[in-house]
């Protein structure tokens, strides 16, 4: 699952690198400058289609007043007035009419602009009239013209030949073919005839008009009429849009580049979260399973942070301790060592010995640094506490077998040598024992050399054993049978001494591996010192205790006790309370226990009884 999580992580963060980021920037941005493009493209060619629409309306007005013109009465057909009327606008330049060569046929040219007349007959001569309507810009007199043309007719060859069937008279028509005939000046060409009353050429009238008819569009000779147009309005509304399809795509370019990179910054921010968040739960689990107490307080000496083994060292409760001072907190043992924690002296580790309410004396190694910021400020101090109780009783596990090997190895070597002095010994004092009276002083004098020198052979016994590796015969036993064949062995003696013996089994216990008669004397030996430890009577109890991993066997008396530095010494050899024995009883029991993979612990108050625990590992169940 683990896998799983950091595999998606991965692949998340490589969606959202920042060389993703900048390719989907970057191609958001060509889309949206190619939007942009088109659109400003798109609105320019629509500004332009609105100029040409006007000018096409412009145009069919004038094409509208001449056709006006021909059904009316009138002689002449009022073109230039016409034109001069409807160019009297603002945002008109001119309007002109021209033939297809380029000749002007009319124009509303003011006379103040003949310049810009000579350069609209520079450009046209650059246009080609085509049947379909046109536009284009060009400059002249320093101002911008759309120029919008097309073909100019009045009347089509379809028009005409109707206006021939329906006229009575042919006044009309030649004012209208008058139009189309070249030759003419402009100053001639505005009034169809001079007086109506002039005698009209019928003959060359009736050759134009079936000429007009007859011409297909590709021969004919068509006028054109142009409109000139201010441009700068078209510009500044091309321009307008432009500015506000740029400013429209550059806002959305950049929401899209905020929103990527807020995306970008909120996938980093959750990240850094994610990563802040393992490494304070790592910090936290490494800090609470550290096998030193551990004390971290701020730069007010307040308590911030304390891991579960320095709570059990201080007996403190884990609701209370956050935020109160350090003195309050700590043994006023530990308190200077903190100080100097604080002030940086204490840079190697110290050994104390506390007293607590549950250990009188209790070995503690202490070290301490300050927490300093990237400016050199100290914020707080660390203070570490390392329980020595386990290295101490390591210590003196080590230094008991040390005098052990040491005892043992005198014994391998000396042993043949004592014994056979005292084989001598035990062999004259046996053959004078046998020479004197029974009842004499000096069968009584051999009979205490030969009980000592028996003795000496037991000691001498016991230190080999010491010095030699047991030898057990391990087999599944229950060891409610070896305990109760041992107390029934001591419960005469126990009566004789006022003691009370009792056991307490469980029904059920599991078996372990023993050897049944070594274990044996280890019970009897306990048995035995804790009886001689209640001259006046009192209370003795074995009682075995099963766990999951374990059996306990507990022997406890009432008796007068012993005081913490006996208890330290009691498995050593030779060491003994006693006016009488070897002391080397409760040595043999140690390693008859270690033998069995066991652990045996005493515990034992002045006046307060004594309680040996001997731990022994079960069988496995397969």
């Amino acid at each position: 699952m683990r896998s799983k999580n950091t595999r998606n992580e991965t692949s998340s963060s490589r969606l959202l690198s920042p060389y993703c980021i900048v390719g989907v920037v970057l191609l958001v941005g060509l889309g949206v400058a190619f939007l942009t493009y088109n659109t400003i493209q798109k609105n320019m060619k629509e500004y332009v289609r609105l100029y040409e629409d006007k000018g096409a309306s412009l145009i069919t007005s004038v094409e509208a007043g001449v056709r006006t013109d021909l059904r009316s009465k009138n002689s002449t057909i009022r073109l230039k007035l016409l034109l001069d009327e409807m160019a009297d606008r603002p945002e008109i330049f001119f309007i002109a009419i021209t033939f297809s060569d380029g000749t002007i046929m009319q124009s509303s040219f003011p006379k103040g602009l003949q310049r810009m007349e000579a350069q609209f007959l520079r450009h046209i001569k650059e246009l080609r009239a085509e049947a379909k309507g046109r536009s284009t810009i060009y400059t002249a007199n320093e101002r911008q013209v759309f120029l919008a043309y097309r073909e100019f007719t009045p009347l089509t060859r379809k028009e005409l030949w109707k206006k021939l069937q329906k006229e009575p008279t042919l006044k009309p028509l030649e004012r209208f073919m008058q139009l189309f005939r070249k030759g003419k000046k402009a100053s001639e060409t505005h009034t169809a005839s001079r007086s109506i009353e002039k005698k009209v050429d019928t003959q060359n009238l009736a050759d134009d008009i079936t000429s007009f008819l007859n011409t297909t569009d590709e021969d004919k000779e068509q006028p054109v009429i142009y409109v000139g147009l201010d441009a700068r309005p078209l510009r500044e509304l091309q321009r307008a849009s432009t500015v506000q399809t740029v400013v429209t795509s550059g806002s959305v370019l950049l929401l899209a580049v905020v929103g990527f990179l807020s995306l970008y910054w909120a996938h980093r921010a959750q990240r850094s979260r994610r990563k802040a968040g393992r490494s304070q739960a790592m910090v936290q689990e490494v800090m609470y399973n550290l096998p030193d107490g551990l004390i971290v307080t701020d730069s007010n000496d307040q308590i911030v942070y304390m891991n579960e083994l320095s709570r059990v060292l201080l007996h403190c409760d884990g609701d209370i301790t956050a935020g109160l001072d350090a003195a309050q907190v700590l043994l006023p043992g530990l308190v200077p060592y903190y100080i100097k924690a604080r002030e940086g002296l204490l840079r190697r580790e110290e050994i104390i010995e506390l007293s607590t309410e549950a250990l009188p004396l209790l070995p503690v190694g202490v070290t301490g640094s300050v927490i300093k910021d990237e400016h050199g400020i100290v914020i707080g101090t660390v203070f570490l506490m390392r329980d020595l109780r386990e290295m101490h009783s390591l210590q003196t596990e080590v230094e008991r077998k040390g005098k052990l090997a040491a005892i043992g190895s005198l014994a391998a070597g000396v042993a043949h040598e004592i014994r056979n002095p005292l084989s001598s010994i035990k062999g004259g004092a046996t053959y004078l024992k046998s020479q004197f009276t029974q009842g004499s002083a000096g069968e009584k004098t051999a009979a205490i050399v030969i009980d000592e020198v028996e003795r000496l052979n037991r000691v001498i016994t016991e230190l080999i054993g010491l010095s030699r590796p047991s030898d057990l015969t391990m087999k599944p036993v229950y060891i409610a049978d070896v305990i109760e064949h041992c107390t029934g062995l001591i419960t005469q003696e126990a009566e004789l001494r006022d003691v009370h013996l009792s056991v307490v089994i469980p029904e059920e216990t599991p078996q372990v591996l023993l050897d049944t008669d070594r274990f044996s004397q280890v019970i009897l030996n306990l048995c035995l010192n804790s009886l001689d430890a209640m001259d006046e009577g009192g209370e003795l109890q074995v009682t075995v205790v099963p766990d999951a991993q374990s059996l306990s066997v507990i022997v406890e008396d009432n008796g007068e006790g012993m005081d913490s530095e006996t208890a330290e010494r009691i498995f050593e050899p030779y060491f003994t309370t006693k006016s009488h024995g070897t002391g080397l009883g409760l040595s043999v029991v140690h390693k008859i226990i270690e033998a069995h993979n066991g652990i045996i612990r005493v515990f034992s108050h002045k006046g307060q009884g004594t309680r040996f625990v001997i731990q022994l590992p079960c069988m496995d169940k397969e």
